[in-house]
């Protein structure tokens, strides 16, 4: 029906957002350059917070299609994960190959090793966590623990 109506090629209304759709409004913009800045002054946490439907997931796909190559992204769509399946999701999107099956400690020291190659390499690692208001408190813990790392290697 948009189609036609409007003379469109494409919906631009699906359950997930397209960025070409993207419209720059003022309020985005803004918070794209805040996010930025605060990516190259190597802040630990960035929280964008909004309405349902006001861009948020927007905003995160549009950084990871705009972010500058001194940046390795990490991207979770929905974290409601257990503090295992974070970590094993962070591995995996880290490019790593884990055995699970070792446990915790074992994939924690293979993100680990693997953050400090990055960081020794140059770059930083952008881990985007969309929905992170679902996330179990237990999950929440393994993240703030994998934030030591940053201490340690600075």
């Amino acid at each position: 029906m948009y189609l036609e109506f409007f003379g469109m090629r494409e919906l631009p209304f699906t359950l997930t957002p397209h960025t070409d759709f993207f419209l720059d409004l003022d309020g985005h913009h803004r918070a794209l350059e805040v996010i930025q800045l605060a990516l190259e002054s190597g802040e630990g946490f960035i929280k964008i917070i909004g309405e349902v439907g006001t861009g948020k997931t927007l905003l995160c796909r549009r950084l990871l299609n705009t972010i500058s190559d001194n940046f390795v992204t990490a991207y979770v769509p929905n974290p409601f994960l257990t503090p295992d399946g974070l970590l094993l999701a962070l591995a995996e999107e880290l490019g790593l190959d884990v055995n699970h099956e070792k446990g915790r400690h074992h994939v924690l020291g293979e993100i680990n090793r693997k953050l400090m190659e990055i960081r020794q390499s140059g770059k930083q690692v952008v881990f985007l966590l969309d929905e992170a208001q679902a996330m179990p408190e237990e999950s929440i813990e393994v993240l703030r623990l994998l934030t030591n790392l940053e201490v340690i290697v600075r």
